[in-house]
């Protein structure tokens, strides 16, 4: 099968080494932050502009709803693989110390 060749594989490989390595939640949050911070800025000057524009305003609503929903999220998240972290290393500490047993 022409799908079986080793220049294919390769090429995937090739392709694969190219991919970013993905972001953490602290990268997704700062970005998501930068645009809920924009969006609120762009939103406050078309409400307040003489002629509003009610499908921007209820886009940009939309938007920011979306945007401040996902960050949300992503604080839960950070906070929880925080704590997560925290008990797991007290997991490790705990079955690393010598056991004593009560007699």
């Amino acid at each position: 099968m022409p799908g079986d060749t080793k220049a294919h594989v390769a090429r995937q490989e090739k392709k694969r080494a190219r991919r970013p390595k993905p972001g953490t939640v602290k990268q997704l949050s700062a970005v998501l932050w930068r645009a809920i911070t924009h969006l609120e800025t762009h939103l406050d000057a078309t409400a307040t502009a003489d002629e509003v524009d009610t499908a921007e305003l209820c886009k940009l609503t939309h938007a920011l709803s979306q945007s401040a929903s996902t960050y949300l999220k992503a604080v839960e998240v950070g906070e929880f693989e925080t704590r997560l972290e925290a008990l797991e290393k007290a997991q490790t500490a705990v079955q690393d110390s010598p056991q004593r047993w009560a007699a």
